[in-house]
Formats: structure tokens, sequence, C-alpha cells
């Protein structure tokens, strides 16, 4: 009669001892906290700026340069940085305006203006999901923000 009960005692502690993995996965899984709208918004931020940047590769309008070729040679004509980024601001806004609509851009060249801003239309540092896109044109380095 000893025996079986010693049987039964090993029984159960084995049990309990193999439901503690069992337990710690289910109190895992039931604590993590699942939001997806942050990565939603920074996966759909980069597609727009991905888009928008590709669409000034190769738009073009009534000439045969797109916009990006437009834009350097507003920098390249102009020995004043200054007047070069007005020109290449009053270049781009009617494009940003039409192509990204109500959400937030700025457009800044690195190589020549070391990260100048061209354009913006909001304050990247209060920014919570930024989408970045890059591109190239001839010895100008553009990146491109856009957030919401």
């Amino acid at each position: 009669m000893i025996k079986e009960d010693v049987n039964g005692i090993f029984f159960s502690t084995d049990v309990a001892l193999g439901l503690i993995p069992l337990i710690i996965l289910i109190l895992t899984v039931a604590n993590t906290n699942i939001d997806y709208t942050d990565l939603y918004l920074e996966k759909q931020y980069f597609q727009k700026a991905q888009d928008t940047a590709e669409l000034m590769s190769t738009y073009t309008e009534h000439s045969d340069q797109t916009l990006l070729q437009k834009v350097s040679n507003a920098i390249s004509e102009n020995q004043n940085k200054k007047i070069g980024i007005e020109r290449a601001k009053n270049i781009t806004s009617p494009f940003f305006e039409r192509t990204i609509g109500k959400m937030k851009y700025r457009l800044e060249e690195i190589n020549y203006l070391q990260g100048s801003e061209i354009i913006s239309n909001g304050d990247i540092k209060t920014a919570k999901n930024v989408g970045v896109a890059v591109k190239c044109y001839g010895n100008y380095l553009f990146k491109l923000y856009v957030w919401q």
C-alpha cells in the first residue's frame, strides 16, 4: 500500500514540473503588448517616401528634365547657395503639393549643401514615425523625409 502512494506522488510531481514551461509560455504571451500601428505607419511612410523620391527621379513635365535634374541645375547654376535653394524650392513646391498632399515632408541635399533644407512644411523634430528615401543625381545626394 505504501508503494502505490509513493508512485502517485512522483507521478503528480512529474506532471506539475512538466506544466511549468507551459504556464510560463502562457503568461509570456498574455503579457506581450502587440501594437502594430507604429510598425504599419513606419512601413507606410517608408513606402510613401520611396515612391515620392522615385517620382522625383522620373517625373518630367514639359521639358525632358526630371524634377531632380531641375533641382540639381538650380543649385549648381547659382554660386550663392541661398538663391539656388530658393530656386529649387520654387521648383519642388508644386510637385510636393500635388504628390504628398496633407503629409509633412522635408527635402535636403546632403553632399553639396551639407544637409541644408531645400523645402519643408513641418518640424521633423516633433515627428514620431518618419519615412526616409535617398536619391542621387550627379554629384547631388537628396534625402526626403515624410511623416504625418
